[in-house]
């Protein structure tokens, strides 16, 4: 089934208003065994929106719309799908006495002008709203369809749950199936040259990369006649990137740490110079991390990091601040200050200044300390300052979660 989706509203054309709706509404259709073919954003403009349907129905069969369904006069939803369609708008008493009873429990007089959204398509359906005003509409003629949806998101979900996915799962004949996985510590690129010749060992899925600054997503999908194939490539996917694999795309990188320590029954102390205690507000927003999370301390002048960690004032003038050995001694030194079981200390050069040719901005070093065994990492970053110790704070993590889980 080719779906396209066309949102409505000169909010979201200029950005003020930014469109999560059109995400949700593809990722759901996707899952439930649809295709999104078409994606556009119109103006509240009587003829765009009748152009936009008209663009939309060039790829597809079924289009859903977003927003122009409150009661200003701006809102047109209704009036450009009734005019593709040469359909009739009527006036519906019963809608609104619904909206009369919405604007009653929350005990407000109800404006004159809601009265707009008391208009359905003479042929079609109304759509219940549980979480707003504006009722959904949905039409079919001409072997076309169309699902009118309001605009806020808790409203448009809500709706999608309760009227749209039911049609779809009646009209679609094989539902479509899916896997997702989270990779850690490793770029698209690399993850890509490693299952390449997946693709073509596989040819009934499609397969398909989403990066982020601080992982790599694959969702695998198919229809279910080749759920033998989806089971097979998972166990072949989790086994090649055995060392990257983290869990699903909803699982999160600093959870698992977490989740590792309790199930290990270790504690952690973080050391921060660079990443100015990033990495330990994200373990911090674990719920339950209390358990294991002792404490975190940023030392980011070398007056800090000899008060603070000991660290031996020659060690700093010979190596620097930012070098392999200094890592090593914040973790280390954290280690006997705070008896922790698992202590980190990050030291790099977030930019903009303050690199030279022997150590430029992005060199970054992590040294771990994992019951007594010491790892020290270095890597090169590139982009802004920002970038730099986000990048810091993930390849941080992702180095904590590969040791804690070869414990």
């Amino acid at each position: 089934m080719k779906v396209a989706i066309l949102a409505i509203g000169n909010e979201v054309l200029c950005g003020k208003t930014i469109n999560t709706n059109s995400a949700f509404i593809a990722k759901e259709v996707e899952q439930l065994g649809g295709k999104i073919v078409h994606q556009q954003v119109v103006p509240d403009v009587l003829e765009e929106i009748v152009e936009g349907l008209n663009v939309a129905y060039s790829y597809a069969d079924i289009v859903l719309t977003i927003g122009g369904l409150g009661p200003t006069v701006d809102d047109l939803s209704r009036d450009g799908v009734a005019m593709y369609f040469n359909e009739t708008l009527v006036y519906d008493e019963e809608i609104y006495q619904g909206i009369v009873e919405y604007f009653k429990r929350t005990n407000r007089a109800i404006p004159s002008n809601n009265a707009r959204q008391a208009y359905k398509f003479k042929t079609g359906l109304v759509l219940t709203n549980n979480n707003g005003t504006a009722p959904g509409l949905f039409l079919e003629k001409d072997n076309k369809s169309v699902f009118l949806l309001p605009g806020p998101p808790a409203e448009l979900q809500a709706m999608f749950y309760e009227s749209v996915t039911p049609y779809f799962l009646t009209e679609i004949k094989e539902r479509k199936i899916s896997n997702s996985y989270r990779l850690c510590g490793i770029g698209e690129s690399y993850a890509e040259e490693m299952i390449l010749y997946l693709y073509d060992k596989y040819p009934h899925l499609n397969i398909a990369p989403y990066c982020a600054v601080d992982h790599v997503d694959y969702i695998v999908s198919t229809t279910e006649s080749y759920e033998t194939e989806l089971r097979e490539f998972d166990e072949e996917f989790k086994n090649l990137m055995t060392d990257y694999y983290i869990g699903d795309q909803n699982t999160d990188l600093p959870t698992e740490v977490v989740r590792l320590l309790k199930e290990k029954q270790l504690t952690i102390a973080t050391a921060e110079s660079c990443s100015g205690g990033l990495l330990s507000s994200e373990i911090v927003n674990v719920a339950g991390v209390s358990s294991v999370f002792l404490e975190g301390i940023v030392t980011y002048s070398y007056e800090s990091k000899m008060n603070r960690l000991h660290i031996d004032r020659d060690r700093l003038m010979e190596h620097g601040a930012v070098s392999e050995e200094i890592a090593y001694d914040m973790a280390n030194n954290l280690k006997e200050l705070t008896g922790a079981d698992v202590t980190i200390g990050v030291t790099g050069i977030a930019g903009p200044d303050g690199g030279s040719e022997l150590k430029p901005v992005g060199l970054v070093y992590v040294g771990l300390n994992v019951c007594g065994k010491n790892i020290i990492k270095s890597y090169i970053f590139n982009g802004n300052r920002e970038k730099i110790r986000q990048r810091t704070v993930a390849e941080s993590l992702y180095l904590l979660h590969y040791h804690l889980k070869a414990l």
